[in-house]
């Protein structure tokens, strides 16, 4: 095992592979910037070039492009509040804020580094866990998968913290825009009002891009203002370093998130897009300044991009391991497997072992590059926001339709991105959270499915079995935590002050 390792490990740098991790990369980067078309549109369109690749360099090109698109995405969603990705949303949050101040630099060694690093613990962890994965996932059944994601939706109550109320309404409504479409379970048709296009519900695509980049282009063409709200770009080395030093300085948070992404990435059906957001909560709720998260906090950059890399490592484990896709794109390299000739499924790891481990390695090794190339180039990136809404407003708008109409090839996703842009506006007007609506889109149907489930495979006492009790404690623990912690360091200073 050690000698496939070690020969895994060293087979990207084949010079029969290490060109097509280079040739994967600046097409992940690309992908990534462009609002819409997502590691999953990556693999899709890179797939028929695969054909008559051998297995390693296959992976190599797929993943090498794909293990790069958070990347990408992150550095529209720190200078232009726009997510290259859903899974990119969270970063926006406080990296845009940053930006505003004349923090860009300092945000995207955030970002990047955490990327960086957090794809490296995502790595590691699929290496060292490569053997006892299967016990592992197969102790977590329908039930979990409904309380890991009522883990994510209670998060609607922190991000909604400034105003408790109006967090829950943002929530409520996303919720509500996950039913549109045929119901999952029983198969029949809601809220479609006749139409046939309704029929398959909202697209994450338009929605996002409507409810956060719409209201920032209506601000920068309205305001005639630039992005950054200072004279001169602050993207410098001596920043990106100070960026990275960042994630030194909360180490303890950067594995925690890494470790949450990780986890989240290895249980099958869950989602990715669930992590950053759960990440984001959980530094939150333990950070000793919670009040300045929403207003360009490094935590909040930190938290939400190493689980995003994180992640990646984990949805690998499982489709290597048991040929259960750990997210949409790892059910399209399910797919690539077939087309190279490989079968998936758990006798996997015993026939190819040491492709796991290069594919282990390509995922380190292209998130490393991937962030070298975006912090080199990051300087010229970063002119963007200081460049009058006037000329840039019309040209974001052009992008955002692109983006729209590529995630379906349709032009419903345009319009429905406009419909959501005045959405976004009037939420914005009114300080309601953009953020509660977009988590509770991502996770209400898929809630709504696997409770379903749940309760009909297990009965109504479903919460009982003890996996589940650990996630529903956990969940209280992290929705509680800061409270406690404030009350009790009252009650002790009260305590001093008697002595």
């Amino acid at each position: 095992m050690i000698d496939q390792m070690i020969s895994g490990m060293l087979s990207i740098f084949h010079m029969n592979t290490l060109p097509y991790i280079f040739l994967g990369l600046p097409v992940g980067l690309i992908f990534g910037l462009l609002p819409g078309l997502s590691g999953v549109t990556t693999l899709a369109i890179l797939m028929p070039f695969i054909y008559g690749m051998d297995p390693f360099t296959a992976m190599a090109f797929l993943l090498g492009a794909h293990s790069v698109c958070n990347n990408g995405g992150t550095v529209t969603a720190v200078l232009l509040n726009i997510p290259g990705d859903s899974s990119n949303a969270a970063t926006m949050l406080d990296g845009y804020p940053m930006t505003q101040k004349g923090l860009a630099g300092r945000a995207l060694g955030n970002a990047l580094s955490a990327s960086a690093f957090g794809g490296l613990f995502g790595g590691i962890v699929l290496v060292a866990l490569i053997f006892v994965i299967r016990p592992l996932v197969m102790a977590i059944g329908l039930p979990e998968y409904f309380f890991l994601i009522v883990l994510g939706l209670c998060f609607i109550a922190v991000l909604g913290s400034d105003s408790p109320v109006k967090g829950f309404i943002s929530g409520a409504i996303g919720i509500t825009l996950s039913f549109f479409g045929t119901a999952i379970l029983t198969g029949e048709p809601r809220y479609t009002f006749g139409s046939i296009r309704l029929l398959e519900g909202f697209n994450i695509v338009p929605i996002g891009l409507g409810v956060f980049a719409m209201p920032e282009v209506v601000d920068l063409v309205t305001g005639r203002e630039t992005i950054a709200k200072v004279d001169k770009a602050n993207v410098s080395w001596d920043q990106m370093w100070e960026g990275t030093k960042d994630i030194f300085r909360h180490f303890k948070l950067f594995l925690l998130s890494s470790g949450i992404g990780t986890f989240i990435g290895i249980v099958p059906g869950v989602g990715g897009n669930v992590a950053p957001w759960v990440a984001y909560g959980v530094a939150k709720q333990i950070s000793r300044n919670p009040e300045k998260f929403g207003t360009g906090c490094v935590e909040g950059v930190i938290a939400p991009e190493a689980s995003n890399n994180g992640k990646e490592g984990g949805a690998l484990l499982t489709t290597l391991a048991l040929g259960i896709p750990g997210s949409a794109g790892m059910a399209l390299l399910l797919g690539a497997f077939l087309l190279v000739g490989l079968d998936p499924g758990p006798m996997f790891l015993k026939d190819h072992l040491d492709l796991a481990f290069s594919m282990a390695s390509t995922i380190i090794f292209a998130n490393f590059l991937g962030t070298a190339v975006m912090m080199l180039a990051s300087k010229k990136l970063s002119a963007i926001s200081f460049v009058r809404g006037s000329v840039l407003g019309p040209l974001i708008i052009v992008v955002i339709v692109f983006g729209a109409f590529c995630a379906n090839n349709s032009l419903m996703d345009v319009l429905f991105c406009f419909m959501f842009g005045v959405l976004g506006v009037v939420m914005r007007a009114y300080n309601y959270n953009r953020a509660a609506l977009f988590l509770g889109f991502v996770l209400g149907v898929m809630a709504e499915n696997y409770f379903g489930l749940a309760l009909s495979t297990y009965g109504p006492f479903f919460f009982l079995r003890p996996l589940s009790l650990a996630i529903i404690a956990t969940t209280l623990l992290v929705l509680f935590y800061n409270r406690v912690r404030i009350a009790l360091s009252g009650k002790k200073f009260v305590s001093e002050e008697k002595a």
